[in-house]
């Protein structure tokens, strides 16, 4: 009974390590990014200095060490009782071993890496058509369930000259709404709010915008057995017919 209910919490808080979803928020602000990330209790953000880095007052000042004459010291006479070391010679030298190959020593050194190491350029060329091959299908897999959700956009399209404003908010909105198109093609997008005006006479616009990224840890394991099980497959696959 014991056993069982540790087996159920392992198997718990495995499935909530993999389907809590991760989420960043990127936002920006009159040419300030900022991005912050969450996962479970974890938080990470741009504002919060790197761990392991202290600030040079905090930092605590080392004084420098006084200078020290050079030591010098003068060589010692041998003396004569002594004599030089003699070290023993083999009567019979040993017969040298054969030295392995180079690939026996690739194979014992890189393990599983050095058989799908490729020994020449068309090899290497079929490698990397395998990898495209069979990143293909996992990695549109893995694209489709990513979220993008949260867009708010809010700009301000501006400038003294009419005539150059309006051209210019005609490429704002061309450019925000083929991106938005493009993205739709790839993730999963959820848009709150899109705001583009265009104001004269005005020296400058504003340009803001922030988003929500979404994506389980359990999504990014799939698609990753999903390339290594077809790798092989197509790998085990091309072995058979040479």
């Amino acid at each position: 009974m014991i056993l069982r209910i540790i087996l159920l919490t392992l198997l718990l808080i495995l499935l909530i390590l993999l389907f809590a979803p991760a989420r960043v928020w990127l936002s920006y602000d009159e040419g300030t990014f900022c991005w912050r990330a969450r996962y479970l209790f974890l938080r990470k953000g741009a504002d919060s200095p790197p761990p392991g880095k202290q600030s040079d007052e905090s930092a605590p000042r080392q004084s420098p060490a006084p200078d020290k004459p050079p030591m010098t010291s003068e060589p010692k006479p041998a003396s004569r009782s002594q004599k030089p070391e003699q070290t023993p010679q083999p009567q019979e030298a040993s017969k040298a071993e054969p030295e392995p190959s180079k690939e026996e020593s690739d194979k014992k050194s890189g393990g599983i890496l050095a058989k799908y190491k490729p020994q020449s350029l068309s090899e290497g060329i079929d490698l990397a058509l395998d990898l495209l091959h069979a990143a293909g299908k996992p990695l549109r897999w893995l694209l489709r369930r990513i979220t993008i959700r949260d867009i708010d956009l809010d700009l301000t399209v501006s400038d003294p000259d009419a005539a150059v404003c309006a051209i210019r908010f005609g490429k704002v909105n061309i450019a925000v709404y083929n991106t938005l198109a493009l993205l739709c093609q790839f993730f999963q997008v959820r848009k709150k709010q899109i705001r583009i005006c265009c104001i004269y006479n005005q020296p400058h616009g504003t340009y803001r915008g922030s988003c929500q990224i979404r994506v389980c840890p359990a999504v990014i394991l799939g698609a990753v057995i999903g390339f290594g099980a077809r790798f092989l497959y197509r790998q085990h696959k091309a072995g058979k017919a040479a």
